[in-house]
């Protein structure tokens, strides 16, 4: 009669409808008849009337064992399909799963009405067409970078929280963690019976990305590039959780295997492109940065629309500052064109920077922000260990010369990027030097350090310093290796010193830079092809060879001999890092200072990115945490958001080192635009959060595109969306009602029958009268004989 149960567990309750029949065997057992003489007259009468307290006594224990039955039945929540033989008395109760796309797309506003509103008011349509009291349900999804779930009771739960949804997310949509949410919830509803009876309806724009993003995508049954899948960024149950990616195909077919078909609704726009034009980035061109420099500033203009654009403006804000806008005469569909600004940043430290092109009907990407960081100058303290009186053969000499600026006297001391000390070996241990006043230390063809140097070295480059070491013909390798190698890591060197390698004519042979990584900060000015032949074509004649390579060292760039040997290593050690260049930086063992091309950019490059602070981003996407370390204790700490609204963050600041303390993480990023903390005694840091530039792309799936990526989608067409009933009616039918009111019936029964069968044995003064009209035989007495024992 049943095709499952939605309780499947609570159908073994049936079997306590014995409890009743079990109690009548153990009475007869346990109650034995004795003959006396003053008996035998009532038990003459008994006689008589026997079959008729059998009947009665029969039918009472019936009723009992029904109303168990069928009370258990009813909490099992029975169904059976339309075909069954039960069909008639069935009812379609409707557990529905509404997923709303929240994400930036359904800004775009046609008229004066923006696809958001248009889902929520669909989303409202549907709830109202919902029957709470006939056991109705509805989940609320409201779907973004992660599935939020709003509402999972009942339409008027739904309802209400649908009142407070006035926008949408900054994020965009990851539709596979959002169905990764309704397969939890449709596993629920399978329990047992292996099918699951949900109506699930995803209401979007039908973003093209949101279905086929093109990047980070795992292929679907038989794709390559036009397959479904998934972005790369993690799905989980919150902002900031990390776990594997889910693949969009994989979760509709587990869906599929359940039974359950995912109903689309298109509330895009009509267009299947719609026009809009955004910043995508604001991008620092390539050179120095530092204050009373002038740098390019980029702004990226794209062109999501289909049809070209003209005379598009583009205005640029520093600090608050706005300068003359550019203009991009034509910009081209689906084009990015560039307008470029010159700005000069007076001073260190961070500054904000705000473009904007004119408002259109997505409003997401019109304004874009950056906070760029500008350091100040690098403090390096050059150690020479071979001083000469020639340039071209001391090392540090060649140094100190190419991180002077051109014209000393033009340039003010607090602009220039580079603040060089030269000093020598022996002024390591000179009671004025405090490596505290550095932020690089450079040791040039130093033949040894001291144990007491050593540790100083150590403490330093802990707490956040940056040593670089080149080797030369005056370095004791063993004497090194015994105070800055340890094979246990703790030690400063990446690797252990080991002998020289020479050729064997510099007239007939040399070394060359075989392979180098292209993306490290240091080395990418020669990633250009025009640039590489200036690292890789320079001669190196002698070099260091290195063993025992620590196991979290990075080999920035190797030779070309026998055994590819490093050339420049990178290690980082605790919160600062060591570098290990193996050659000479003077003409001793290479001709790298014979091209100035190639030192400038080597020397300005490298101790750049060795100098620079290890602060945490400032410029992070929708969702992302915002951390920050300060140099001075901070004290009442507020966050202040892209509204100006302003909120205390409770947490303590916790110490991350010698006068270092990390902020407390905030996460609640949940809008684009500038974010600020501000402290006493630290200042403010300023953090901007950037809606993702892809999110633009309004680009739409098409009717045919989408009932090809998989079966269980169904689009539901517009005309279609005024009926608010599902379009497919439900394949099965629940039973509980009538199973409930069958079990009421039955236990009133029960009562009646045992009260008329109490009151006609007691009027007829026969024994084997109930003593009352409970659910369960009084003590003493057997339903089935009907006498006193």
């Amino acid at each position: 009669m049943f095709d499952g149960f939605v309780n499947p567990a609570l159908a073994a309750g049936v079997a306590l409808a014995s409890v009743p029949l079990v109690i009548h065997l153990l009475n007869r057992q346990r109650h034995r008849p004795m003959a006396w003489a003053a008996m035998q007259f009532v038990l003459e009468a008994y006689r008589r009337t026997r079959r008729r307290a059998r009947v009665e006594n029969f039918l009472l224990l019936l009723l009992r064992m029904a109303g168990v039955a069928l009370l258990a039945l009813a909490a099992a929540r029975p169904y059976t399909g339309s075909d069954g033989p039960l069909a008639a008395l069935t009812e379609s109760r409707r557990d529905v799963v509404l997923v709303l796309d929240g994400s930036a797309s359904t800004r775009y506003r046609e008229n004066v009405e923006s696809v958001f509103e248009r889902v929520v008011a669909r989303a409202r349509e549907l709830a109202l067409d919902l029957d709470a009291g006939r056991g109705d349900t509805v989940r609320l999804l409201l779907a973004g970078q992660y599935p939020r779930l709003l509402s999972w009771r009942s339409p008027n739960e739904a309802l209400s929280l649908l009142g407070t949804l006035d926008e949408p997310t900054d994020e965009p949509l990851d539709l596979a963690a959002a169905l990764g949410e309704v397969v939890r919830f449709a596993e629920e509803d399978a329990a047992g019976s292996g099918k699951s009876s949900l109506e699930v309806r995803v209401l979007t724009d039908l973003q093209r990305r949101s279905f086929a993003p093109a990047d980070g995508v795992a292929a679907g049954a038989g794709g390559d590039g036009g397959g479904i899948g998934s972005r790369t960024a993690a799905a989980g149950d919150g902002p900031g959780d990390a776990g594997e990616p889910l693949v969009l195909a994989d979760e509709l077919d587990r869906l599929e295997e359940l039974g359950v078909r995912v109903y689309v609704e298109d509330l895009g726009p009509a267009d299947a492109t719609p026009p809009n034009v955004g910043v995508r980035e604001i991008e620092l061109a390539a050179g120095l940065l530092a204050p009373g420099l002038p740098v390019e500033v980029q702004v990226a203009v794209t062109n999501h629309g289909g049809r070209p654009r003209s005379d598009v403006r583009v205005t640029l804000s520093v600090d608050g500052e706005k300068r003359p806008h550019r203009r991009i005469e034509r910009l081209g569909a689906r084009a990015t064109e560039r307008a470029t600004f010159s700005v000069q940043f007076a001073t260190p430290g961070e500054h904000v920077l705000t473009a904007a092109v004119d408002a259109d009907r997505y409003d997401a990407d019109d304004v874009r922000t950056r906070v760029v960081t500008v350091p100040p100058p690098v403090r390096a303290l050059l150690v020479d260990g071979a001083p000469a009186p020639e340039l071209e053969q001391d090392e540090v000499g060649f140094v100190a010369a190419v991180l002077q600026p051109p014209d000393p006297e033009v340039v003010d001391e607090d602009a220039r990027p580079f603040q060089p000390r030269v000093v020598l070996e022996s002024d390591l241990h000179a009671p004025d030097l405090d490596l505290s006043d550095f932020d690089v230390v450079l040791l040039a063809n130093v033949a040894r350090v001291s144990d007491r140097t050593a540790r100083e070295l150590e403490e330093w480059v802990a707490g956040g310093g940056a040593l670089i070491a080149s080797m030369g013909d005056q370095v004791d390798g063993p004497a090194w290796n015994q105070r800055l190698f340890r094979a246990d890591g703790s030690g400063l060197l990446p690797a252990e010193l080991d002998r020289t390698v020479a050729v064997a004519s510099r007239r007939e042979a040399y070394y060359r830079v075989r392979e180098f990584d292209q993306l490290h900060p240091a080395l990418a000015f020669f990633a250009d092809e025009r640039w590489q032949p200036l690292l890789t074509e320079v001669p190196v004649y002698e070099f260091t060879a290195t063993r025992s390579l620590h196991e979290n060292a990075r080999v920035l760039a190797r030779l070309d001999d026998h055994d590819q040997s490093p050339l420049l290593v990178e290690r980082p050690y605790d919160r600062g890092s060591v570098f290990l260049w193996t050659t000479t930086l003077d003409n001793a063992w290479t001709r790298l200072p014979e091209s100035p091309r190639t030192l400038v950019p080597l020397v300005h490059e490298l101790l750049r990115y060795a100098g620079r602070p290890r602060a945490s981003a400032r410029n992070v996407g929708v969702g992302q945490p915002l951390r920050a370390e300060v140099t001075a204790f901070p004290r009442e700490l507020k966050l202040v958001r892209p509204d100006g609204s302003r909120r205390l963050l409770d947490a303590e600041p916790q110490s991350a080192g010698a006068n270092v303390w990390s902020l407390p993480t905030v996460t609640e990023t949940d809008r684009a635009g500038l974010y600020t903390i501000e402290t006493v005694g630290a200042g403010e840091i300023a953090f901007a959060v950037q809606v993702d530039p892809d999110e633009g792309d309004l680009d739409r799936l098409g009717a045919a595109e989408l009932d090809a990526l998989h079966p269980a989608l169904r689009l539901v067409a517009r005309d279609a969306q005024s009926a608010s009933t599902a379009p497919e009616a439900p394949d099965r039918g629940e039973l509980w009602r009538w199973l409930a009111g069958a079990c009421l019936v039955a236990l009133v029964l029960e009562s009646l029958w045992a009260a008329w069968i109490g009151r006609s044995r007691a009027g007829a003064g026969r024994p084997d009268a109930p003593s009352a009209p409970a659910a369960t035989a009084a003590p003493g007495s057997d339903p089935f004989r009907g006498g006193a024992s």
